[in-house]
């Protein structure tokens, strides 16, 4: 598999579609090339998609590598890949495209749909969207029960009726849940699946053929295949989280190309109604009178007089990343079909550089704000010597994590942290508490290598999670 990867990369398979403006010159398109490529060759996803937007019209898609490793499948324009969270955007438009219709208002209770909720009587539809809520992450639950099919309303009623963890509207907090939610609120208004819901009023009006929901479609040669690995070993498959899990939170799967479709006709505004697209695009105010970074299914920024609004989605073996400069009239899409490295974040930082003559912030979505920068425990520095061992003492961890740690992935964190030495940094970026599950986030520094970690501790001690991730 190493040398399929190998080959992907030397032969830089690329592909393009013809049926699109001629609005990027050949200056241009070799230079995104060259972003492409000197990404890929830092944090070699099996494959890259690649689209761009220039004056609100669809300038440029193209595809590098490979759409699976073993039998080798070039990727095409016509490969399809989970965008993860951008979906949220949709299930946020298929809320407006509601409100159009009469059917609901953005300042309704939930309690008008689901009424044993918590907070039923405070949380508003607005709030779902704009992640002010309070509800809980389902996503938190554990990756053993995402290897579990679940249904929207399962997640509904169960997350959904636990306490709200701060009062609606006071706190920004991101969260699954809220859009699980607001999908089903789709389908109660609608009388309607929420995929029926986006196929009909969204992706066919504006030719996005490639879209489906990837939890009622089951994968076809026309979809990318999902790989992971172990800090710097090699890719290995991995599959998506099961039927339910993901729903309006991010269970869409579609082409680059088509994606950006969506954002050209944002850019236009000719889907939704004015209102709706201003709706969307506008930052939440939390009762603190600060600034939520977040709209409807979007982050906000910006500098004066150039708006940016974006999302990024991870979901298992896949990145996407989908920037809109409405005030310019171009978007920026990239998708991998890979969960490692920040190839996909660098290159759309590369192509904004490249089509926009102005220095956006650097997006919040992959934790590059503010950090404690304090020394790691002596548990996390034990269990990082002991990965670095190639062993782990399974007595504290639950049985999933312990699980987690078979003979493989054992291997590729000892022959990955024997092959980076000592790190230059090694330091904790973020703590957090959880339903009595303490967390923490840390990172490790060399020179041309950064790697992320997790640890997650119960109440009763036990180790409910450990993980080392290479960027």
């Amino acid at each position: 598999m190493r040398n399929l990867l190998g080959l992907g990369l030397c032969l830089a398979i690329a592909l393009t579609t013809d049926a699109m403006a001629a609005t990027l010159d050949a200056g241009q398109k070799a230079r995104i090339r060259a972003i492409v490529a000197e990404a890929r060759a830092k944090a070699p996803a099996p494959s890259t998609s690649v689209a761009a937007v220039v004056d609100g019209e669809l300038a440029y898609a193209e595809v590098f590598g490979l759409a699976n490793l073993d039998p080798a499948r070039p990727a095409t324009p016509e490969t399809r890949y989970d965008i993860g969270s951008v979906s949220k955007q949709f299930t946020a438009a298929a809320v407006m495209l509601m409100v159009q219709d009469g059917k609901l208002s953005l300042d309704d209770k939930v309690g008008r749909f689901f009424p044993t909720l918590a907070g039923a009587d405070k949380v508003t539809i607005r709030h779902l969207l704009s992640h002010t809520a309070g509800y809980r992450n389902s996503w938190q639950d554990t990756a053993e029960a995402r290897r579990h099919s679940i249904t929207p309303q399962t997640i509904v009623e169960r997350w959904g009726a636990m306490p709200l963890a701060f009062e609606p509207g006071s706190a920004w907090d991101y969260s699954n849940t809220n859009y699980a939610i607001a999908g089903r609120i789709v389908e109660v208004a609608s009388g309607q699946p929420l995929d029926q819901v986006l196929t009909a009023r969204i992706f066919k009006p504006l030719g996005m053929t490639s879209a489906v929901d990837n939890e009622t479609v089951a994968p076809t040669a026309l979809d990318a295949t999902r790989y992971t690995r172990n800090l710097l070993g090699p890719a290995r498959l991995i599959e998506p989280a099961a039927n339910g899990w993901a729903f309006g939170a991010g269970g869409l799967s579609m082409t680059a190309g088509d994606l950006a479709r969506w954002d050209a006709s944002v850019i236009r505004r000719t889907l939704l109604a004015p209102s709706s697209y201003d709706a969307m695009m506008r930052e939440t105010t939390l009762t603190t009178g600060k600034g939520a970074g977040y709209g409807l299914g979007l982050y906000v920024d910006g500098v004066p007089g150039h708006r940016r609004v974006y999302h990024n989605g991870f979901a298992p073996g896949v990145i996407t990343e989908n920037r809109i400069y409405p005030d310019d009239g171009v978007a920026v899409v990239v998708t991998v079909n890979a969960e490692f490295g920040m190839a996909v974040p660098e290159i759309a930082d590369g192509i904004e550089k490249l089509l926009l003559p102005v220095a956006f912030p650097k997006p919040d979505t992959y934790g590059e704000g503010e950090k404690i920068a304090k020394p790691p425990s002596a548990l996390i520095r034990r269990y990082v010597a002991q990965l670095r061992a190639g062993r782990i003492d399974r007595r504290r961890l639950t049985s999933e994590t312990s699980a987690y740690f078979t003979p493989e992935v054992l291997a590729d964190y000892r022959d990955s942290l024997a092959r980076l030495g000592s790190p230059t940094q090694f330091v904790v970026v973020r703590e957090e508490r959880i339903d009595n599950t303490d967390g923490t986030v840390f990172e490790m520094n060399w020179p041309n290598q950064k790697v992320i970690g997790a640890i997650r501790v119960r109440a009763d001690g036990k180790i409910a999670d450990l993980w080392l991730m290479a960027f």
